[in-house]
Formats: structure tokens, C-alpha cells, sequence
């Protein structure tokens, strides 16, 4: 059944900003924050119908906030940690990077750029410095490297055993990973459970997806 629902601000006001109803919304979208709000959501991915892109919404509070695109015209000078600051950031939050790539994010050789997709925006791979940078998830801070436990935490709450036996890797398991790198809203991580294969997770649908590439691709550089 249909509820009268509020209108929306597309977050980017930059360059939209706009005012919509709900039902100017993709119909998949507009099915969805129905769902969303008959459930109570407070985090669900949704689509500006004028900007069309991604945006976080929290159906209690009636909210919208940006989600991966930042403001252009806002610089933000950040102070560089030495490399012995960051490892205890990672030590006190009990992350272990696989040597082998602790050993490439620190060399000469390190790129931050990756193709994983011909003929795809290329990922980005997150420096130390950046791996170690906060982030907040649903009012909780996480360091960018972990932040997957702050989508699976919410994941956990809507999706039952069910849904989540059909899959290569639990939300659980997948809660455990080690971010590395993204692409707009996608989230490029390691396979905490052999330290090597890499997966990309879709925060807008909670999708996984394993890939070709391995951790050991990626290092090679530094052999």
C-alpha cells in the first residue's frame, strides 16, 4: 500500500540540490523506500531522478546525504601520519594487512590506480595514509580498511540465514575484510580468509562479487 511520503532533496547541492516528490523516482527506487519505510530504514541507496546519482536516505529522519561524490570546489588539506603513526592506528584497531601489500603500499612503486573492468572507470587503491583515515557509517566511525563492518552491521539486520547461504561469502565473514580500494560507490576488498583474492561489494544492493585478480597481482611490482 502507497503512504503519503514527504518530499526529497538531492544532497549535491553543488550542482542539482533539487526538490522531488517520491514518485519522481526510478519505479525499482520508488518500490524501495516504500519497502524502506514500512521497515523503518534508516540507511537504504536511492538515485536523484534530475542528477541521477547515488545518494544515502534515512527514512526515520527523512534525510538525504551524499554518497561517494564530494564537492569539487572544496579543497581539503589533510596532514600526512608518518608510516610509524599509521601502523599504530592499525595496531590499536587490531587490523593486519598482509605483508606483502603493507610492503607495496610503502615502496616507490605503489599505483593507485587499477583496471579491473576493460573498458571501466579504473579503482582506485587507498595509500596507507588513507587506509587509516576515518570514516562514518550510520553514526559509527570506522577506519576506511574496516569499513565493511559498518554495511555489514546494517545488512546483518535485514537480510535473513537464508538469503545469505546463497552467497560465496557471508556478510559475517565479509564484516572481517580489508577495503582497499573503491570506485564511485563500489568497494574494492581482500578475502580475509586466504589474505589473496580480491571482491568488489555494491553498498546499494549488498551484492559480492569475486574477480579475477588476486592481492599477489597487484605486488608483484615490488619483486
Amino acid at each position: 500500500m502507497e503512504k503519503n511520503m514527504k518530499e526529497i532533496i538531492c544532497p549535491y547541492s553543488w550542482d542539482c540540490g533539487k526538490i522531488f516528490d517520491p514518485q519522481d523516482l526510478s519505479k525499482f527506487d520508488y518500490n524501495f523506500i516504500q519497502s524502506a519505510v514500512e521497515k523503518k530504514m534508516t540507511f537504504m541507496i536511492i538515485h536523484c531522478p534530475n542528477c541521477s546519482r547515488e545518494f544515502k536516505f534515512d527514512t526515520i529522519q527523512w534525510k538525504s546525504d551524499e554518497f561517494g561524490y564530494s564537492n569539487p570546489n572544496n579543497i581539503v588539506k589533510k596532514n600526512e601520519k608518518t608510516t610509524k603513526q599509521l601502523i599504530t592506528i592499525l595496531n590499536k584497531a587490531k587490523v593486519e594487512i598482509p605483508l606483502s601489500y603493507f610492503e607495496y603500499l610503502i615502496s616507490d612503486k605503489f599505483e593507485p590506480q587499477i583496471s579491473i573492468f576493460p573498458n571501466e572507470e579504473d579503482f582506485i587503491l587507498f595509500n596507507l595514509n588513507q587506509l587509516c583515515e576515518k570514516i562514518n557509517i550510520e553514526g559509527k566511525s570506522y577506519l576506511t580498511i574496516n569499513q565493511l563492518k559498518g554495511f555489514t552491521d546494517i545488512l546483518m539486520e535485514f537480510v535473513d540465514e537464508n538469503f545469505q547461504q546463497n552467497q560465496d561469502l557471508s556478510y559475517e565473514e565479509l564484516g572481517n575484510c580489508l577495503t582497499i580500494g573503491s570506485e564511485n560507490t563500489r568497494i574494492l576488498f581482500v578475502d580475509n580468509r586466504d589474505q589473496n583474492s580480491l571482491w568488489i561489494f555494491h553498498p546499494d544492493g549488498g551484492d559480492i562479487e569475486k574477480i579475477a585478480l588476486t592481492l599477489q597481482n597487484i605486488v608483484r611490482k615490488v619483486k
